[in-house]
């Protein structure tokens, strides 16, 4: 299990703030189409590289920020990545039973959740589109 779903997990169970864990500068390493997305590959592709920002109050992604009251929710992840994405968990590299999101309420397009893949790399969908965060470590 990776370093930061462990982390968040931990932070579950004890209940503290959960976005620490997440906190600091991500970058989009690579994406994968769901089903049915609103974005080729030339708009996908322009994505990666771009770097996000997280902390206890706010998100910065591609020049725009938003204000942010994040809460850790976790889900069955069959159920979760079936009912909102119409993939299993495996097809996006999750093994675990349960998954792990992050709920930001943030505005910026496919960053209202942020989803805890088991790797320790997060996600986000974007017009159909899975964009997978790497963490950037000091």
């Amino acid at each position: 299990m990776g370093r930061v779903v462990a982390v968040l997990a931990l932070l579950w169970m004890v209940h503290a703030q959960p976005v620490w864990a997440a906190s600091g500068y991500w970058t989009i390493t690579g994406h994968q189409f769901g089903p049915v997305a609103a974005m080729d590959t030339a708009q996908a592709e322009a994505l990666t590289g771009k770097r996000l920002f997280i902390d206890t109050e706010t998100i910065e992604f591609d020049d725009v920020s938003c204000a942010i009251v994040p809460t850790l929710t976790d889900h069955d992840a069959a159920a979760y990545f079936g009912d909102n994405y119409r993939v299993t968990p495996q097809a996006l590299g999750h093994m675990a039973p349960k998954v792990f999101v992050i709920e930001t309420g943030c505005s910026i397009p496919g960053l209202s959740s942020l989803i805890l893949l088991d790797d320790g790399r997060m996600c986000f969908s974007r017009d159909g589109v899975f964009f997978f965060l790497g963490e950037e470590l000091e």
